[in-house]
This record gives structure tokens, sequence and C-alpha cells, in this order.
């Protein structure tokens, strides 16, 4: 079959070409290759609307794809619709499958609201090959409602199946076609892997354990370094690789062992990844350092306890400013995440978590938080009258959460903290702070969105 993989515009352009691409259809090409399918793929994120119409409209209308499968994330889920409309216009017969987290959290309002076939919840490799077999042989209702991890629309009655359960062996699963991506990499020698799905912990922003349910499944060192080799060899201009694992230092044994494995094949290359503070010990660290890891990136969020516990980090201030001390003795750099108006926030957390900067020496520059379908905080949204679930059909970024702050208290917060934390900074430079807070900002395609977003009463 003839199958176009699609990721829409972010509703919010950066007028900059990002090095990071969806590792999720790169899996879920690679797969369907490996089961004798055609695969094309328009990964369409930093691209301005107006550029996308025409060209996707010729494209779907010359190449007539059996299908076309869009990952829906709640950042575009408003392009999406629209090249979705696209799709169908040029192509009435292609047959339109959803996934993605966004689709996976409201699979009826998908259905309901797009031009749009059938919906994958959760891990699509298994259930989109299944799905498309089984229309392809134009199988039976009954069939279809025996496949696991669907939705989809049956005379105006949108019908859910069982849940599929989580992919246990991520070995089996062929690499991610990095190919589709050749150009990007080349332009910014930077790779991007996997090597674990999910999360242990449950934080109440964030929509992975939600997603995935709070399990971490991860693949054996020696799988993940396989697919090092693979890229070096593949991609010999290649500089630096970025592990987007959620948590990528869980399992201390197995990083160490990757790193063994670089250092014994002599492995040239840098690579940086997100870390836990509670995971980090001296000989972790020190594996790492020696097998080419540059930096650390910490998703420390507050500097408040009872803020982090209040969202389920499940970490202490202690472990955090313990972690930074260990990575800073082996020259490993590090980067720290927060967040500022989270449930419960409160001036005196705030100041908590500018000491925490201000003693780890560090430049912040908390993101307000965000609400996203899935995740306890758009529950506690919902419950306190914040939104419903209709506000994803309207045009507009994810909201920020304001059902106990107002967005000015909110804005302050987040550039005060970021401010003060560049006096103390070993390295405070002014100049992207202000980049990132205010010249991007007034890019003339952000600008309306922007402005909805932190200056307008509305959520």
């Amino acid at each position: 079959m003839k199958i176009t993989l699609a990721m829409a515009p972010w509703d919010l352009w950066q007028d900059e070409e990002d090095t990071l691409y969806p590792m999720g259809l790169a899996y879920l090409g690679s797969v369907l290759e490996k089961n004798n399918h055609e695969v094309d793929l328009l990964n369409l994120t930093n691209t301005q609307w107006e550029e996308v119409k025409p060209r996707v409209f010729e494209k779907i209308k010359k190449e007539k794809p059996d299908f076309f499968g869009i990952s829906i994330l709640s950042n575009s889920r408003i392009s999406a619709l629209k090249l979705l409309k696209v799709v169908k216009e040029a192509s009435p017969e292609t047959k339109i499958i959803a996934g993605g987290v966004h689709t996976s959290f409201l699979h009826e309002q998908v259905l309901d609201k797009y031009p749009v076939d059938y919906a994958v919840i959760g891990e699509g490799e298994i259930t989109f090959i299944e799905l498309i077999e089984a229309i392809k042989k134009e199988k039976s209702l009954e069939y279809f409602k025996k496949i696991k991890g669907i939705a989809f629309k049956h005379k105006y009655e949108i019908i859910k199946t069982e849940p599929r359960e989580r992919i246990r062996d991520l070995d089996s699963l062929p690499f991610p076609k990095h190919e589709f991506f050749e150009k990007t990499i080349k332009k910014h020698k930077t790779a991007y892997m996997m090597t674990s799905r999910g999360c242990p912990f449950s934080c109440s922003f964030c929509p992975s354990s939600a997603f995935l349910g709070v399990c971490l499944i991860q693949r054996s060192a020696e799988n993940v370094f396989e697919e090092i080799k693979y890229l070096i060899k593949k991609f010999p201009y290649l500089e630096e690789i970025h592990f987007l694992d959620d948590e990528f230092v869980c399992n201390n044994k197995r990083i160490i062992d990757l790193c063994k494995m670089m250092l014994k094949e002599n492995i040239k290359i840098k690579w940086n990844c997100l870390g836990r503070a509670s995971s980090i010990n001296e000989e972790l660290i020190s594996w790492m350092k020696k097998a080419g890891c540059y930096e650390v990136i910490f998703g420390v969020e507050s500097g408040s306890q009872r803020m982090l516990d209040g969202m389920g980090k499940r970490v202490k201030v202690e472990q955090i400013i313990n972690a930074f001390e260990i990575c800073k003795k082996y020259k490993l750099e590090t980067a720290c995440l927060m967040i500022v108006g989270l449930p419960g926030e409160n001036k005196e957390s705030v100041n908590e978590s500018i000491a925490l900067a201000k003693k780890l020496k560090k430049v912040i520059s908390p993101a307000i938080l965000i609400v996203y379908p899935g995740t306890r905080v758009y529950e506690v949204a919902k419950e306190k009258g914040m939104m419903t679930d209709d506000y994803w059909l309207a045009e507009g970024l994810p909201p920020l959460y304001t059902a106990e702050h107002s967005k000015s208290k909110l804005l302050w917060w987040s550039f005060k903290s970021g401010l003060i934390s560049r006096f103390y900074a070993e390295n405070g430079d002014f100049i992207p702070f202000i980049k990132e807070k205010f010249i991007k900002k007034l890019h003339p395609h952000n600008f309306i969105r922007i402005t909805k977003r932190y200056l307008s009463d509305k959520t």
C-alpha cells in the first residue's frame, strides 16, 4: 500500500528550522517499510501554513496515497484540521488515520470534527499495521471491533475498542528511519534517539505517563549501541546525538553498560540527555563523561519541596543540589528546566525556586504552566471552570493554567525568576534572555497568537 505520514505545522511558528524531527513517525515509517508498504513522509512542523496548502494539494492529488497517517499534537491541532481538509479535497478516496497524543486523549472529538476515518490510540506501530490490513481486505465490522487500540465512526456512533497492551520488547522494533530527515541531520550534524518509552512517575503537568501509563519500558544497552553505530556509519558527518527519553538515567546499569561499549569500540561522538536528579551518582556520571556525554538537562520544575511533592515529582531538593554538584565535579554541563504556575504556586514557592537557582548558579527561564489534555492539571482546570474540551476546537495555543493566578502575575514571576538567576549564574548572559522573552514573540506570524495567550483575559 502507498502511505503518506505527516506532521502538521506548529500553530506557533518560530521562524527557524528546528533540529528536532518526529521520532514517532520515523519508527512508524520503518515498521511499515518492513511490512512491504511504500512510505513517504511530510514533516511540515516548521513550515508556514501559506506554503503548505498548494504543496500538499498538488502532491496528494498526483500521488493519491491509499492512506494518509497524521500525528496530531495539541500544538498543531488547528493546522492538522486544515491539512486534513486539503488531503480529502485532493484525494477523497484516501483513508485518513490519525494518531498521536492529542488524538489518543480526545479521539471522540477528532473523529467527530476532523475528516478522519480511524483513530489510533496509544503506541501505533502494531495497531497501524493491523488496521490497514483490515481496511485493505475489507473486513467486517465485528473484525474491526477486535482490533485493539483504535476508534472509528459507524453510523454516527463512535466505537472505541479494547486498549492495546504496551510493546514490551522494544528491541523487536526496527530502528527508526532517520533517512526521512537526512537533510536536517546533515545541516545540523545532529541525530535523535529514543532508548525507552514512558515514565515510571506521574507528574501532574506531563501527558507522557497518561499517554503510555505509569510504566517505563527500555531498550537493551546492546540494541541502543547498535543504533549508535548505524547512525555513525549512515551519516559520517554526524557530531552529536540527543537522547529524548523522558527518563534516560533511571537504570544506571544499562547506561553504564552502554558507556562501556562505546569506550571499548572507541566511539567518538558527543551526546546529551534528560536526567532525573534522584538517579544521579558519581559512578554513573564518571562513565557518561568518559563516553562522550557533555550535558545533562534536569527537569527540576521547582525549588520548593511543597511544590515538588504536590506535582508528584518524587524528588528532594537535596537530591537536585547533589546531582548538580556531581556533574560540576566531572565538568559535565547542566541545564535546569523549571515551571511556574503549577497548582499551589505562590510568592513563597517562586522565591524558593529563585533561591535554588542562585545556589546552583544556574540560569533559569521558567515556562509558565501550559495545560494539555490527559494531564491531572487539565482535570483540575476543568473542575475549576477554566476550560472545557471544546477549547481544543477553537483557534488558539494550548492555554496557560490561570485557574489560580492572573496571566500578568505568572508573567512577572517567570520574568523575575529568569532575570534574577542571571545575576548569580556562571553564564548569566542577558542577550538570549531578551531574545527569548521578547524578540521571538514579535515575529508577525506569532504576534496575534502570543498576544492572545499572554495578554487576553480569555483562556
